[in-house]
């Protein structure tokens, strides 16, 4: 953040804060209190967990209000950088005890105007049939994470295990504040992507799934109607030996569109 937009951010910031101290007549003891939150929260490794949970959406909807295309979603604080970079037949790296069912994620991508966009890349990470992210559990890294490109057509198609829905952790300073507030903890179930590809604005996304009984009240407040599918499930024998599998899978189909870079962002991709 550039200093002049720093300064009348944390002008407005401190300005906001002081009119609610006043407006809700705070205390000292009650100042004390949140201060001693922060700290807490800060101790706890949790203030990435309490940005993203609080604030992150309402950021992705102000950066992306003009966006075209495919809705956006918010990062959250299991992504990480430089995941494996798999070959086709595409499938994310798991545990040979994997729980869960197993899930083909398919679909394509396409710029605004329709064409598709061979080569896109798709970096792919989410949590197991638990809601446990490689990481940042007992899960070992890289289980569940991987990169893919789509093919001449755009066309993509990966083989994972479904989600599980997942409540945030409760026993830290989130979890409690989340308690006294009378919230629930719980995300829905989804599957987090970036894509890039070199003549298109990358994006970070989310999908969900129908029928999740989180879908309306995500404590992320992160779900958008254009990011649920669905998951259609594959139970005929003859499907799942086409498949190579001995029992029924899912299949859920997401058709991406990314909007062109700006003449300013495509100069500075280019070099």
């Amino acid at each position: 953040m550039q200093r002049p937009k720093l300064a009348e951010f944390f002008d407005d910031l401190i300005d906001e804060t002081r009119t609610l101290i006043e407006k809700h007549r705070i205390t000292h003891d009650e100042y004390r209190q949140m201060v001693g939150f922060l700290v807490e929260a800060g101790q706890a490794g949790e203030i990435p967990l309490l940005m993203d949970i609080f604030l992150e959406s309402k950021v992705d909807e102000v950066e992306h209000a003009d966006h075209r295309g495919s809705p956006t979603a918010i990062e959250g604080p299991f992504y990480l950088p430089d995941a494996p970079l798999l070959e086709r037949p595409y499938a994310l790296p798991t545990r040979t005890d994997e729980p869960g069912e197993v899930l083909f994620f398919a679909g394509t991508v396409r710029a605004t105007d329709g064409t598709p966009l061979a080569g896109a890349m798709l970096d792919l990470w989410q949590g197991d049939a638990h809601g446990d992210y490689s990481g940042f559990s007992d899960v070992p890294v890289p289980i569940l994470r991987g990169r893919f490109t789509t093919d001449d057509e755009g066309r993509f198609e990966v083989r994972t295990v479904v989600p599980g829905s997942y409540e945030i952790p409760t026993a830290g300073p989130t979890g409690r504040l989340l308690a006294a507030l009378g919230r629930h903890a719980w995300r829905p179930a989804h599957l987090h992507l970036k894509l890039t590809h070199d003549t298109v604005e990358p994006i970070t996304s989310q999908i969900y799934f129908e029928g999740d009984r989180w879908l309306d009240s995500d404590v992320a407040n992160a779900v958008k109607p254009g990011l649920v599918v669905t998951l259609n499930r594959h139970a005929e024998p003859s499907d799942a030996r086409g498949r190579e599998l001995d029992r029924p899978y899912y299949v859920a189909r997401y058709d991406f569109v990314l909007q062109a870079r700006t003449p300013a962002r495509a100069l500075a991709a280019a070099g």
